[in-house]
């Protein structure tokens, strides 16, 4: 017997009763109600008035006798736009509660920042052998900041402040600092223990934000930024340690990072436009393996409407433009670490300049197969500030020979581009070498970044 629980539709000066089964979203009843939501400015709320998503809610997910509002404008249902649950016009739920009104969290977490930044520098500043907290009292300091963290991160994850993206480097912020906190300053290798319990700090309250935002059916800017630091700052926290579990010296990490920066962008248009696999196929009928066989018949997803493909592109390109951000400001702290701790010798200095540029080449280039402001110009700024970095870093470790090979590869960079110009090809022929070019830089720019921090040599330490 199928389970199915009752549940009111009301819009406007209408009022449907409806039997929904507890595998079907609460949008087919709508659609079976007449009630098509093709408009993004409709909203559905329950009578509490808290927004309720009709294609993540099932019948399952109600109990029975639950009234839901249709609130907004909906093509061919009179007066629908008009009238909300009161019988007056109501607000749009993602704007009922302004955004700023967190001014409070701002200050306390700011305030959290402060209070952890001073205690490093005065760590760090006092001579060697004193101490300036006792190791209880470190503690004390770093939970209770990271406490504050995880409820701010609860707090903004529900619906107000949401969509708000400030609220995610807030309290990302503080816990990267409580992270850090928890670290003795005197330990030999402190600065490096301190990034990866930052990190992971950080990473477990920007995840906990994220997981709050799912669950309350929050979309916005602020979710989706939430997860992109996770994930961006859980793979940071990893290259970080690795190397410090494995006795490596710190430079590996500038260089898988700054490596790996190519990759990233590449591979981060398929990962941030998620579409589940119902959706493209009937996994009823291609499915056949043995736990398939076994569990029940998957739910269909429905049909696809404009309503939904808006939103899966709309958060896509807010998860892409967080990465974009995230992987540019990566790689930005990465190269001038990797030019100035990078080992002595001719081979690791001129790996980790020809690094740099390898990558500032796939970060100038590959905007331009991209749409939207923040996708176009973050690398691009990004990309200057790795030449302004290595303009002022390389002729402060003395690169042998860096005058010579710059003045060469301008003069051969001015010779292929001679032959499009003279051709006429001033869109084709310059793609073409373009496209050439970022498939090359972000094919060298990991094994060569890996060169440059000395990875060889550690190779033949490890294996002598």
């Amino acid at each position: 017997m199928e389970l199915r629980t009752r549940v009111s539709l009301r819009t406007g000066d209408r009022s449907l009763d409806v039997v929904l089964p507890h595998h079907t979203p609460v949008y087919e009843a709508l659609r079976s109600a007449g009630l098509e939501m093709s408009d993004p400015s409709s909203v559905l709320l329950d009578s509490s008035g808290r927004p309720v998503d009709p294609y993540a809610t099932d019948g399952q997910s109600l109990t029975d006798g639950t009234v839901l509002h249709v609130v907004g404008r909906l093509p061919g249902v009179p007066g629908s736009g008009a009238q909300g649950p009161t019988g007056t016009r109501p607000a749009d739920p993602g704007t009922a509660r302004p955004v700023d009104g967190g001014w409070w969290l701002a200050a306390a977490v700011a305030a959290a920042v402060v209070l952890v930044g001073a205690v490093l520098l005065d760590a760090v500043a006092r001579p060697a052998g004193a101490t300036a907290l006792t190791e209880a009292q470190r503690w004390a300091t770093a939970g209770a900041v990271l406490l504050a963290a995880l409820a701010g991160a609860v707090v903004t994850g529900r619906p107000g402040l949401a969509g708000a993206t400030w609220p995610v480097v807030a309290v990302g912020g503080a816990a990267g600092a409580a992270g850090a906190l928890t670290v003795d300053p005197a330990l030999p290798g402190a600065p490096r223990v301190m990034l990866v319990a930052g990190l992971t700090a950080a990473a477990v309250v920007s995840a906990a934000r994220w997981a709050v935002s799912r669950r309350t059916a929050v979309d916005g800017p602020g979710a989706h930024l939430a997860g992109v630091v996770a994930v961006v700052t859980a793979v940071t926290a990893a290259a970080a340690a690795v190397p410090v579990l494995a006795g490596a010296p710190g430079v590996i990490t500038a260089g898988l990072l700054l490596g790996a920066v190519p990759l990233a962008l590449r591979a981060l248009p398929g990962l941030a436009m998620d579409v589940p696999d119902d959706q493209l196929v009937d996994v009823s009928v291609v499915a056949r393996t043995t736990p398939a066989v076994r569990a029940p018949a998957p739910t269909p997803l429905g049909r696809v409407n404009h309503t939904r493909v808006h939103r899966s592109v709309l958060g896509a390109e807010q998860r892409r433009d967080a990465a974009t951000v995230l992987i540019s400001v990566v790689a930005v702290a990465s190269a001038p670490a990797l030019l100035v701790l990078a080992p002595p010798s001719a081979v690791s200095r001129w790996a980790s300049t020809a690094a740099v540029v390898l990558v500032a080449t796939v970060l100038a280039l590959q905007p331009r197969t991209t749409r939207g402001t923040v996708a176009r110009w973050a690398p691009r700024a990004a990309a200057a500030a790795l030449l302004l970095q290595l303009a002022t870093l390389t002729t402060a470790v003395d690169v042998p020979g860096a005058a010579p090979l710059v003045l060469a590869a301008l003069g051969l960079l001015i010779a292929l581009l001679a032959v499009p110009l003279g051709r006429g090809w001033r869109s084709v022929g310059f793609s073409r070498v373009a496209d050439g070019l970022e498939g090359l830089a972000a094919v060298l720019a990991l094994p060569v970044a890996l060169v440059g921090a000395g990875a060889i040599e550690l190779m033949r330490q490890v294996t002598s």
